[in-house]
């Protein structure tokens, strides 16, 4: 593609990928939402365990909402049979944007993500993770 980045190409991608999986989770397949991330794994640097964890869990998620649930348990089973390492990065990274979404994390999720984000050697999940757990002036804080 003439005049687009490296980037910019990855960042167009993942934004194709995401309307897939807005589209095809309810009762759908999700082929094209799994082959772009295939092609995101192959062309984008991104890791192939870990794009196709998260693309499951999110069709899974989106099939869900629609009251789709048969369609939302094959997702779910696509995404378990991933590798270990990337379910779990994708378990965190779903904590931590309900968190954001929040503006809160449960001391239990943030001190979880903040030891991933060590093991892992994550800074950038543990400056997240931080922001989203440091306390606001004038709001109050749920502990779990």
């Amino acid at each position: 593609m003439a005049g687009l980045s490296g980037g910019d190409y990855v960042t167009q991608q993942i934004r194709a990928l995401a309307d897939a999986v807005r589209h095809e989770g309810a009762g759908g397949v999700g082929t094209r939402s799994f082959q772009l991330a295939e092609h995101l794994a192959a062309e984008g640097g991104v890791h192939r365990g870990d794009i196709m964890t998260a693309t499951a869990t999110l069709l899974a998620m989106t099939a869900w909402c629609d009251g789709e649930a048969e369609a939302a348990r094959r997702f779910a089973e696509r995404a378990g049979e991933q590798d270990e390492e990337s379910r779990e990065l994708v378990t965190h990274l779903l904590r931590l944007e309900a968190g954001a979404d929040r503006g809160w994390l449960p001391r239990d999720q943030a001190e979880a993500l903040l030891e991933y984000a060590r093991r892992e050697r994550r800074g950038d999940l543990a400056i997240r993770i931080r922001a989203i757990a440091a306390p606001r002036p004038g709001r109050h804080r749920r502990d779990n």
